[in-house]
């Protein structure tokens, strides 16, 4: 753990604004006030019949969750401000689309028709519309990673580059009792497990066979997660604009969370900020994937226990 507190101790003294954070969190926080007690953005921006409207007013939810704490940001720097970078804004603009085009499942709209038929459509589409990420989410930043010659970021963090993962394992341990008490509470029990938040009779397989498939596409999910938001917005575009590239992470990351418990979209706040500092100073992302898994895997199976 030594590791992780030299990272928040270097974080915390070197180019650190206070009321940058501060101003940011106040934003985060008034988003989620307004979409958990007046619908001001769930009802509105999410995606009705794969709509393309919906769509660009997704984008448009993403993009605000963005650009605020850029300004806010740049606000309180004295110099290289980011809101003039314009390799950071674009390559930004592009991580909004990606998210954008993930969360909305908008490819769902054409592999629905071809998984229609089968016995087992529902749970099929329910893992499919999880590993679709592959096509959203991976295929898209690897295309820009081969294309753009100069934005070579370090594989998005998938290089191991010496880091020590033991101390992730010892903060899922650290979070397990937390996500069980939190796991007491009604809406969390009315959001999962997920598994069971849909109807998969008709398939030939065993409730158990169900159960490990469903819920190792939902990990897969996590993975994309990680790549995306810690990988692509963190160590790839903290190249441009160094640690600076982690407030507007975070303030997407708590968005993508809307329609979730409130809870959680809260604590996505304060797990988002800190794994992005992980990946920004350990330049790798498998610490957030290996406490990402442990964290959705241990929710599932806090709400399996209480069934």
């Amino acid at each position: 753990m030594k590791v992780f507190i030299n990272y928040f101790l270097d974080y915390f003294r070197k180019d650190f604004s206070l009321f940058a954070h501060l101003f940011t969190l106040i934003f985060i926080g008034i988003c989620i006030y307004l979409n958990y007690e007046h619908q001001v953005y769930g009802d509105h921006f999410r995606i009705i019949n794969y709509s393309e409207l919906r769509l660009l007013k997704l984008w448009l939810m993403y993009s605000f969750a963005f650009i605020v704490p850029v300004i806010i940001v740049s606000l309180f720097q004295k110099e290289k401000k980011i809101i003039y970078n314009w390799k950071y804004l674009l390559f930004g603009g592009l991580a909004l689309a990606i998210i954008t085009f993930d969360s909305s499942y908008y490819l769902l709209k054409y592999i629905r028709p071809l998984l229609e038929g089968s016995d087992s459509y529902s749970f099929l589409y329910a893992c499919v519309s999880n590993i679709l990420s592959l096509v959203s989410v991976m295929l898209p930043i690897f295309i820009i990673y081969n294309l753009v010659k100069f934005f070579k970021p370090e594989l998005y963090g998938l290089r191991l580059n010496g880091a020590n993962l033991k101390p992730y394992l010892w903060m899922i341990l650290f979070m397990i009792p937390i996500v069980f008490i939190a796991s007491i509470g009604e809406d969390f029990l009315n959001y999962y497990p997920t598994f069971y938040q849909r109807d998969f009779s008709g398939s030939g397989l065993s409730e158990n066979t169900k159960i490990w498939l469903f819920e190792l596409c939902y990990g897969f999910d996590f993975i994309s997660v990680e790549l995306l938001f810690r990988g692509f917005m963190v160590v790839a575009l903290s190249r441009f604009v160094g640690k600076d590239a982690i407030l507007p992470m975070v303030a997407c990351y708590a968005f993508l969370h809307f329609g979730k418990p409130m809870m959680e979209t809260v604590g996505s706040v304060f797990g988002g900020f800190a794994l992005g500092v992980l990946a920004y100073k350990s330049r790798n992302i498998y610490g957030g994937i290996i406490v990402h898994l442990g964290v959705a895997w241990g929710m599932e199976l806090a709400a399996f226990s209480q069934l």
